[in-house]
């Protein structure tokens, strides 16, 4: 019993000289030191605007425009998409918010009438499911608030009333 134990444990010391501890080996081996990064240095500095304020204010103008004719358009529409009209009715209040920032204050006053004008349409959107009457009020407000705009705020009108910059 005692030969059999003897040769047992000499068969599993060969065993595991002959096969290695690569696991037990990786624990004490040193790792090769890494080089250190180099650290990135951003150096910031203020842009000029390649755009005047008359181009930008065209610009929003413009977009504000567009989004007025596209919730016309589903207004006017029969199966028109809830969140389409809320989305049209949101980027109409941030374009002229936009247009707003790029007037003096005198002309500001006069813009934050339609602004909250159109902060009540996108309520009404939102609250429920427009009925033929309600969406005819909403158009027929729509179409008044545009003619105004167009009247008053194109760049042309505005154009001594922006703020230089």
């Amino acid at each position: 019993m005692k030969r059999l134990r003897s040769s047992v444990l000499i068969i599993l010391c060969l065993s595991l000289s002959l096969t290695g501890c690569e696991a037990f080996r990786k624990k004490f081996v040193r790792k090769p030191k890494k080089e250190k990064e180099v650290e990135v240095v951003v150096h910031t500095q203020e842009y000029v605007s390649e755009y005047s304020t008359e181009e930008i204010y065209k610009k929003y103008f413009l977009f504000w425009r567009t989004w007025h004719e596209e919730l016309l358009n589903s207004l006017s529409a029969q199966d028109g998409n809830r969140k389409k009209r809320v989305f049209a009715a949101k980027k109409i209040v941030e374009n002229l918010q936009q247009m707003q920032q790029l007037l003096l204050p005198e002309k500001q006053n006069r813009l934050d009438i339609y602004i909250s004008e159109q902060k009540d349409i996108v309520r009404q959107l939102n609250e429920y499911k427009l009925n033929r009457i309600q969406a005819l009020r909403i158009k027929s407000i729509l179409e008044r608030q545009r003619r105004q705009i167009q009247r008053e705020f194109k760049c042309r009108q505005v154009r001594e009333y922006l703020i230089k910059g």
